[in-house]
């Protein structure tokens, strides 16, 4: 579990943060505005969300061992390419084939094999291999900086691809099992067509619940996330103060999942999941409007990266765990792709929608955009968890 949790902060780190690490340097080296460039981070979501329902279906059938590393292979091999590029179409493509990496490697599909390796025990797996991986941001910020200033943007791309294809990959296929499936699961896989999977998820309303309340936790997060340094930079702080704030998302994340596991492990009690997802989207709803009344108060500054970071840091958590409460961990793997189009819904439109609102208004919209996002995702939960009630008592 240790090699697992390290490959995958990695992952995270190289893959996906590096994204909005870069996003500055970008439109200086191709004179592409920072809306055009958000663009691409919502396609690589896109096909990431799309990518996972193939990638569920993969690890149902045990062959994540196979599918994970290469998907960090193929993903450090198309970053590589990124400043050989002159166009903008160019750049976009890279990070639509990006995605379908992503959906191969991240939380989607490590927490899919996690669940199905250890069901109903999966849950302090998954807690662990998320205290690594929330310092994935703290990693990915200052080192790409580093790296970039010391030898260029260029260099530094080729550092981090080389890292992830020759020390993370290979740390991601030792530490993954081979899955040898019971024979009465393997005969499910194989004659569960994806048909009759999909068929009763679409029919239950507490999918569709679900899928909306994690749209707007990802929109929220991803219009954030993305624009985290512009966003930043808008509060009149110095290049160093911007990378520091953004560099301790991370440790908030980590934060949070430390405070979940000591209380459960101290007082002996499971937490009600849905009762620490309510308090994550009041506690997103806060952020944004703490940033859009700040008037370039650190105090202010710091309350907001504390109440975006924790519950940013809950989410990968919150997601399975509520699905598989919720609807169940049969054809988990499947299950949670499809609870995972929320994902798409909300990741894949906030980064460009926020880059727009941004050049077309001010990042004080942004921010009036997202607390609006947070509540309402907490109206989706709170009706989808009066019809479940509804639904077991009945």
């Amino acid at each position: 579990m240790w090699g697992l949790s390290i490959a995958e902060t990695l992952t995270w780190a190289g893959l996906f943060y590096i994204f909005p690490a870069s996003i500055l340097k970008w439109t200086e080296n191709f004179n592409w505005s920072i809306s055009e460039i958000s663009i691409g981070f919502s396609i690589a979501l896109i096909a990431s969300g799309t990518g996972g329902l193939i990638s569920g279906r993969l690890i149902d059938k045990g062959l994540a061992r196979a599918l994970m590393p290469s998907s960090i292979v193929l993903g450090s091999l198309l970053i590589s390419l990124i400043p050989s590029i002159t166009h903008l179409w160019q750049f976009y493509l890279i990070w639509f084939l990006i995605g379908f990496c992503l959906s191969g490697c991240l939380y989607q599909a490590c927490f899919s094999y996690i669940t199905s390796r250890y069901k109903e025990n999966a849950k302090n797996p998954i807690v662990m291999i998320t205290l690594f991986a929330g310092f994935a941001s703290t990693i990915c910020y200052p080192v790409s900086t580093k790296l970039s200033d010391l030898y260029g943007l260029n260099i530094s791309t080729y550092i981090i691809s080389i890292v992830l294809c020759l020390f993370v990959a290979p740390l991601m296929w030792y530490s993954i099992y081979p899955t040898n499936l019971p024979s009465t699961q393997k005969e499910s896989v194989k004659i569960d067509s994806i048909k009759k999977s999909l068929f009763p998820i679409l029919k239950n309303p507490i999918f569709w619940g679900l899928l909306m309340t994690f749209a707007a936790f990802h929109a929220n997060q991803s219009m954030i996330v993305s624009q985290i340094f512009p966003l930043l930079n808008s509060q009149n702080l110095t290049s160093n103060q911007v990378l520091l704030f953004a560099s301790l998302i991370g440790p908030m994340q980590v934060t949070a999942r430390l405070i979940f596991f000591l209380i459960e492990f101290i007082t002996k009690k499971d937490i009600p999941i849905s009762l620490i997802c309510s308090i994550c989207l009041t506690m997103l709803a806060l952020s944004s409007f703490m940033l859009f009344i700040n008037d370039t108060s650190l105090v202010l500054i710091t309350i907001f990266i504390i109440l975006q970071g924790g519950p940013y840091g809950m989410v990968s958590i919150l997601q399975p765990l509520l699905t598989a409460q919720l609807i169940g961990r049969i054809n988990f793997g499947i299950l949670s792709s499809m609870v995972g189009i929320g994902f798409i819904l909300g990741s894949a439109s906030g980064p460009g929608i926020a880059g727009w609102i941004a050049e077309t208004w001010s990042y004080n919209t942004v921010l009036i955009t997202t607390t609006f996002i947070a509540l309402t995702g907490l109206i989706f939960l709170s009706s989808t968890l009066i019809i479940h009630k509804y639904k077991r008592l009945n």
